[in-house]
């Protein structure tokens, strides 16, 4: 027990630590965003280090000897879990949705921690000792034990906020898959959470501090050099930018690689079989519609869309263009960014990238060098 007891606390002191780190470099560079979703992450990953630092100094010289003496479902515990997963929810809707999360809507999520606050000073002084998951199940039915267990079930629903909100590419600054990785994230906090809350484990009291320290540590560093950070996140593709895209569709031509100047074929006279129109709707859908702007543009969302399989529709882009469909979406993309930066050299670099489809800075800039040959920068600078 002394040892998993020393693991707790050397666990802690991590966890406080890099939230804390987290927490002060992302407050030194909150002004490269033009919304808050950066503070709530530091003010989350803040709150954090705060609560570990004040378990740290609560534990320090009181080991843990029986565990079965300290009693579960502490009411006031569980509601700063449920007050610290609401608030860890509020960062990644401001990526995924930043015109959502409304002060209102705001007050709405942390409703149910007023609700139970105010429910639970009814039972002060009355509470239903419980020491195992056996007096749990004992006294299930009874009002305090009731609102107790419904006050840590309350956290789920909030694990899956980020997939129940509608998602719009143009909007979000994050890919479709952080948002499934996130949520991933938050589920396991919240089962770890209810663990520790019904059994007081002390296997989860040393693994759960290792686990929120990742959680920061990767959300920080996704926020912070991933996450592509346009200057006006509300983008909009009228008709008007339309009809002035189409317009420069032969100026934007002349800008593009040689993998880019595929000549769509003329339309497939009645009575050939459907198959053999299939690179005519990827043209239309790379040339007309621009589906490459969608940032979670893949083979499989392709096929589907073209009614056809996956490996009919790789066979065929790699017959006609020599490569394959990521390169051809690439190419794509980097020919927009290229044509923005040629017609307007005081383009926004950030902004080209978001609206082409990236939604990282690294690959992002990756691909530009790797199609152009030079930087971004350099590209606007020869063009200017």
């Amino acid at each position: 027990m002394d040892k998993l007891y020393f693991i707790i606390l050397v666990g802690t002191a991590i966890e406080m630590t890099v939230c804390f780190l987290c927490a002060r470099n992302l407050w030194r560079r909150r002004a490269e965003t033009k919304d808050i979703s950066r503070l709530l992450l530091g003010l989350g990953a803040l709150i954090c280090g705060l609560l570990s630092l004040f378990s740290l100094l609560g534990n320090l010289g009181q080991p843990v000897t029986e565990v079965s003496t300290i009693p579960i479902l502490q009411p006031w515990v569980g509601l700063v879990f449920l007050s610290m997963h609401i608030f860890m929810t509020l960062y990644p809707i401001m990526v995924v949705r930043p015109d959502w999360l409304t002060p209102r809507r705001s007050f709405f999520l942390y409703l149910p921690v007023i609700l139970f606050a105010v429910s639970f000073l009814f039972f002060i002084g009355r509470w239903t000792p419980l020491s195992s998951p056996g007096d749990l199940w004992d006294n299930i039915l009874k009002p305090d034990v009731l609102l107790r267990v419904a006050s840590q079930l309350a956290m789920i629903p909030y694990c899956l906020i980020l997939l129940l909100l509608p998602y719009n590419y143009h909007n979000s600054s994050a890919y479709h898959w952080w948002i499934v990785n996130y949520t991933f994230g938050l589920i396991i906090l919240c089962v770890a959470h209810i663990g520790i809350m019904v059994t007081f484990s002390p296997v989860l009291l040393a693994i759960i501090p290792f686990l929120a320290a990742v959680f920061y540590l990767l959300s920080t560093e996704y926020e912070l050099g991933e996450r592509l950070l346009p200057s006006a996140l509300e983008k909009s593709f009228s008709e008007a930018d339309a009809a002035k895209k189409a317009s420069a569709g032969a100026t934007s031509a002349q800008t593009t690689s040689a993998a880019d100047a595929a000549v769509a074929p003329e339309a497939v006279p009645e009575g050939v079989p459907a198959e053999f129109g299939l690179w005519t709707r990827i043209c239309q859908m790379m040339d007309q519609e621009e589906v490459w702007r969608d940032p979670d543009l893949s083979l499989t969302s392709m096929a589907h869309r073209c009614a056809t399989n996956v490996t009919y529709l790789n066979r065929i882009i790699k017959q006609e263009t020599g490569s394959g469909f990521k390169e051809l979406v690439t190419t794509k993309r980097i020919s927009s960014v290229a044509a923005k930066l040629q017609e307007n050299p005081d383009v926004d670099i950030q902004d080209a990238f978001f609206d082409a489809g990236f939604r990282s800075r690294t690959t992002a800039w990756r691909n530009f060098k790797d199609i152009m040959g030079v930087t971004p920068t350099e590209f606007r600078h020869k063009r200017s």
